[in-house]
Parts: C-alpha cells; sequence; structure tokens
C-alpha cells in the first residue's frame, strides 16, 4: 500500500503498518484510527488533501502483530524514495515503530510532541492514534501535541531559510569554480492551455508533474510510481 493525499505536500505522515480495514480498501488509516487521526488534522485544521499519508511498512503484518525490524528494512528503499518525491518540509511518525525508523535510540514516550531536526527537516513524533483509542490520557496528549504542527512548518522555514543564507555568505572563490565540471540543466517546457482551459481555471504557473501521480477518488492523489 503506497499511502494517500497530495503529492506535493509539505507534511509527510508515517504510520506503522496497514490494518484489516486499510488491506481491504487500499487506503492508510480508514479505521477507528483513521477517523481520530481526521479529527486530530481537522484541529489544526487541515485534512488528507494537504498531507500524504503512508506506513513503514506497505503490507499489513500477520494478525496485525507490529512490524518487524527485517520487514522495516525491506520497505526502507520505497519510504526513502516516497520522501525523495513528495520531499515533505515535516515528517510527523505516528507511534513507536515509525519513530524508530529515524531515531532508533529514541523513546516516543520522552520525545511525542517534540520538533527535532533530521537533516534538513523537522521531524515530529506522535503517539499513535490506535493508542490514543486505547488511553485517554494519550488521546489528550495527542490532541495537545498535533497542535504543534503550524510551529513546525514555521521552523522547517526557518531552517530552509539558514541553509540559503549559509550559502550565500561562501566567499567567492573564482579558482573554485573554474575548477567545477559543467553541469546539464534540463529546462522543461511550461504546458501550454487553450482558453477554454483557461477560463476552466488551469493555472500556467502549476509545476508539471510527468507520471508520478494519479487521481484518487474522493480527491485523494496517490503516488504513481509503483
Amino acid at each position: 500500500m503506497p499511502g494517500a493525499g497530495s503529492s506535493v505536500a509539505s507534511i509527510l505522515i508515517i504510520g506503522e503498518g496497514p490494518g484489516f480495514n486499510e488491506n481491504q480498501q487500499g487506503l492508510p488509516f480508514v479505521g477507528r484510527s483513521g477517523k481520530l487521526l481526521d479529527e486530530l488534522l481537522a484541529a489544526v485544521p487541515l485534512s488528507r488533501e494537504d498531507v500524504f499519508i503512508t506506513n513503514v511498512v506497505k503490507c499489513r503484518p500477520p494478525d496485525n502483530r507490529d512490524p518487524q525490524p527485517d520487514e522495516v528494512a525491506a520497505c526502507r528503499p520505497y519510504l526513502e524514495r516516497q520522501m525523495e518525491l513528495i520531499n515533505p518540509k515535516v515528517v510527523v511518525t505516528l507511534g513507536r515503530h515509525s519513530y524508530l525508523r529515524f531515531y532508533p535510540d529514541g523513546k516516543i514516550s520522552r520525545d511525542h510532541g517534540k520538533l527535532l531536526q533530521w537533516n534538513d527537516r523537522i521531524l515530529f513524533p506522535l503517539y499513535h492514534p490506535a493508542a490514543g483509542l486505547r488511553n485517554p490520557a494519550i488521546k489528550r496528549e495527542l490532541q495537545e501535541d498535533v497542535l504543534r504542527l503550524p510551529e513546525a512548518l514555521r521552523e522547517s522555514l526557518r531552517i530552509t531559510t539558514a541553509a540559503v543564507r549559509e550559502v550565500n555568505e561562501v566567499p567567492y572563490q573564482p579558482e573554485q569554480v573554474a575548477a567545477q565540471p559543467p553541469t546539464s540543466i534540463h529546462v522543461q517546457t511550461a504546458p501550454e492551455f487553450s482558453p477554454e482551459e483557461v477560463k476552466a481555471g488551469a493555472s500556467l504557473s502549476e509545476p508539471v508533474i510527468e507520471n508520478e501521480t494519479t487521481e484518487k477518488e474522493g480527491g485523494e492523489r496517490q503516488l504513481g510510481f509503483f
């Protein structure tokens, strides 16, 4: 199960693995946990169309057990490719196994709700919604933690701005520039729209994405490289 949502989302939400309902419908978080996740996003406010949702393992573990380390490792390249294509600013991990994928020594009970820098992104670990359904105290913490998502996006912008400033402050060294090999740049021609398409709302500034996404029912978009 690849996942669902916006293929250009600033927020990538990563769960643990598909359950029975998810396996039947081919979409992530469609059961009771999914309903709670929708409620949490609405409080920000966000919807599934604003984010991309996937899991650390793409197939349902037998008997809904926790993902095994070898299963997480097997799906690692798959998830890395998704992150490369979506290029999110904030990665939200849901549950212990999703968080450990990025911080093997992390503790979700200690780190939930914290804004952590992971490479050039913000990692935002949260409890899994299923844990909130079992424990009212965890549900309250989830409801409080998720409200920091706007702050996480602002922090990601600060990191990006700082990185650009650092690059711009590097002294100009012509001898090093001259030693660099030439770089091939591919320029993609902007699409042409008929007057009827423009009237219908086609945007000349929209990025062209070829063969990377396919429309899903309900307005969701699913990565189409699988």
